[in-house]
């Protein structure tokens, strides 16, 4: 809510939603809550005005995220390629097996969330970070995002 507050009395010009090491939780909650709201935002739902940053550690229901923003919004994903297949088992349940009593982990439930072609999510605009990047402390994606010129379609 206080997001959505802070769109209406600041207006900005984007909106970047950082998903880069995102590990999860319940893709239903961020339908409702992020995906659904942000899509009705016809300011902000718009070619060059909302970026979804993605990447390598971006897993489970915020990999679910990332298709639903890339499906049903004008997101510009914006990163590396998602470290997880789209189309999968997921849903993990445990069991502890009796005698080894080592923990079984297994998954109850299949999704499918391209509905068409390679079975990955990869970004609009890929940009990977170098060791210079990380050692200067640098984030050459959300540069890129910030740099986007949506009026000429092209970085400044």
């Amino acid at each position: 809510k206080g997001l959505f507050d802070l769109i209406q009395q600041q207006h900005p010009d984007k909106l970047v939603i950082d998903l880069r090491l995102n590990g999860g939780g319940d893709y239903f909650e961020d339908l409702k809550y992020m995906v659904h709201p942000i899509r009705d935002l016809s300011d902000i739902n718009r070619k060059g005005h909302l970026f979804v940053l993605v990447g390598p550690n971006t897993f489970s229901a915020a990999m679910s995220n990332s298709a639903h923003f890339r499906f049903q919004t004008n997101a510009i994903l914006a990163g590396q390629q998602i470290g997880e297949k789209p189309n999968s088992y997921q849903e993990v349940h445990e069991t502890k097996l009796p005698n080894s009593h080592w923990t079984l982990r297994y998954s109850v439930k299949f999704y499918k969330f391209v509905e068409s072609g390679e079975n990955v999510i990869r970004p609009d605009q890929e940009i990977i970070p170098s060791w210079d990047d990380y050692r200067s402390g640098r984030d050459p994606v959300l540069e890129w995002v910030l740099n986007y010129d949506a009026r000429s379609e092209t970085r400044k």
